[in-house]
């Protein structure tokens, strides 16, 4: 995901940090990286690592820190920026195609079984299926999802997704 001198840390409020060797933080936001600006991370100490002994003054830093933080791995950092960006598009599905299920709903087009959408997010391998964005595991649900795959294609491929596959069968 980046070079072998970034660090990657956790802040316990469930953001995702990383600092390059030229002192430059960033946190993982709305599907990006982006520089810290309102210095949440400015009060924490690089060296502030969990894994160091209780007796460590490395691993408790300053008592006036209000969060914790923890350094974590690039695995680490992988999977939970991976799993922000898909509680982000799921969330942004569900709104995104509320009305237009609703005029699905009234009329639906045709029904649909094994839906799903298969891509790669930074090197790992996620699928979705109706019920992972509020719809039911019905063939008219599958059938709306299937009308909308090519619009979560586009939204995975902005967020970074590749080798993305949807599949579908008419009921």
């Amino acid at each position: 995901m980046e070079e072998k001198n970034t660090k990657y840390y956790f802040i316990v409020e469930k953001t995702v940090a990383k600092s390059d060797d030229t002192g430059n933080i960033f946190l993982f936001k709305d599907g990006k990286w982006i520089k810290d600006e309102e210095a949440v991370f400015e009060d924490h100490p690089a060296e502030y690592d969990l894994s160091e002994s209780k007796t460590s003054p490395r691993r408790f830093g300053r008592t006036c820190f209000l969060v914790e933080m923890e350094i974590i791995s690039e695995e680490e950092a992988v999977l939970a920026v991976n799993q922000q960006i898909a509680d982000d598009l799921k969330e942004l599905w569900k709104e995104k195609f509320r009305k237009k299920k609703e005029e699905w709903d009234k009329a639906p087009i045709w029904p649909a079984k094994y839906v799903e959408t298969v891509f790669r997010l930074n090197g790992i391998q996620y699928s979705i299926k109706p019920e992972d964005i509020g719809l039911e595991k019905d063939p008219w649900d599958e059938g709306f999802m299937e009308s909308i795959q090519r619009d979560i294609e586009e939204d995975l491929k902005r967020y970074g997704a590749d080798e993305i596959r949807s599949t579908g069968f008419l009921d």
